[in-house]
């Protein structure tokens, strides 16, 4: 496995900043490092949805990776993001001449169980063609600059179980103005070369619909000083015998939920990554750039 993700020079110097401040201010949500191993059960751990407080975990805000399997031309890139209340999203795709190949969406919370490792369970890996798989995951080797991450339960499409050792990478501001990619959803349905538009405040602009589906979108900004993200929501609408994510799921109006975070994969590119599904798991991504 070979990574590719480059470290920003700033980025470091604000995760430690982070990791530093967690200890004078009790308030922080982001996770904080560089603590002695064993399981934190007072003040200041990581709090995840229904878990109470565990150990902190160093790794909230995004990461990124590729992997090249032997004796396969194909490459692939991991991306993820986990938010401080320990919601963690994970995209892959599988790298191929073919556009008709659909990134994996992958959803669980974060459950640490020491200072560098966690599980997430269950896990939901919503892929193409596929109903609903729910797994499980282990997280190993945590910190400030990477972590690794088994899937178990899941496979990929070339049946291999996924593995995925990501590094850290900055997020960006500045939702406003257009982004060009690739909507996918898992029930089949995409639109590539769309164009997403956005107010500087998070409302979308132009590009309301897909695949004869009405999208109702809004991205909602989350301060938090060195991993920025957009809390995203999402109402999708339209003619049941057109819209196909409408007449899977029945009545007039599906709804989901997610995140959206903007980062540099080259010099000079914005890109936007936006993860968003409904309570079973199934979901959508986009990926464009600006």
């Amino acid at each position: 496995m070979t990574q590719n993700a480059t470290r920003h020079p700033n980025l470091t110097s604000l995760r430690r900043w982070t990791a530093g401040s967690c200890l004078m201010v009790g308030a922080l949500l982001a996770s904080c490092g560089g603590q002695s191993s064993g399981t934190n059960t007072t003040g200041g751990g990581q709090t995840n949805p229904g878990n109470g407080t565990t150990a902190s975990l160093a790794m909230a805000g995004a990461y990124r990776g590729s992997v090249t399997y032997i004796g396969n031309p194909y490459t692939s890139d991991f991306v993820s993001f986990l938010t401080p209340e320990g919601a963690w999203y994970g995209l892959y795709f599988l790298k191929t001449s073919s556009e008709s190949v659909y990134p994996d969406i992958y959803t669980g919370t974060v459950t640490a169980t020491s200072t560098s490792s966690a599980t997430i369970s269950p896990l939901k890996a919503s892929q193409y063609g596929k109903t609903v798989t729910t797994g499980s995951a282990t997280v190993s080797g945590s910190s400030v600059l990477s972590y690794r991450i088994d899937l178990s339960g899941i496979n990929l499409a070339n049946s291999q179980p996924p593995s995925f050792s990501p590094t850290a990478i900055d997020t960006l501001t500045g939702i406003g103005g257009n982004w060009v990619g690739d909507l996918k959803d898992s029930q089949s349905l995409a639109d590539t070369g769309l164009t997403l538009g956005f107010s500087d405040a998070g409302s979308l602009t132009s590009g309301s619909s897909y695949a004869t589906c009405t999208l109702d979108l809004q991205l909602t900004p989350q301060s938090t000083t060195a991993n920025p993200y957009y809390a995203a929501s999402l109402k999708i609408s339209g003619d049941a015998t057109l819209c196909g994510r409408v007449s899977r799921n029945g009545g007039n109006t599906v709804s989901m939920s997610g995140i959206g975070f903007i980062h540099a994969p080259s010099a000079g590119t914005k890109r936007l990554e936006l993860i968003l599904t409904d309570t079973s798991g199934s979901g959508l991504s986009f990926r464009g750039d600006q």
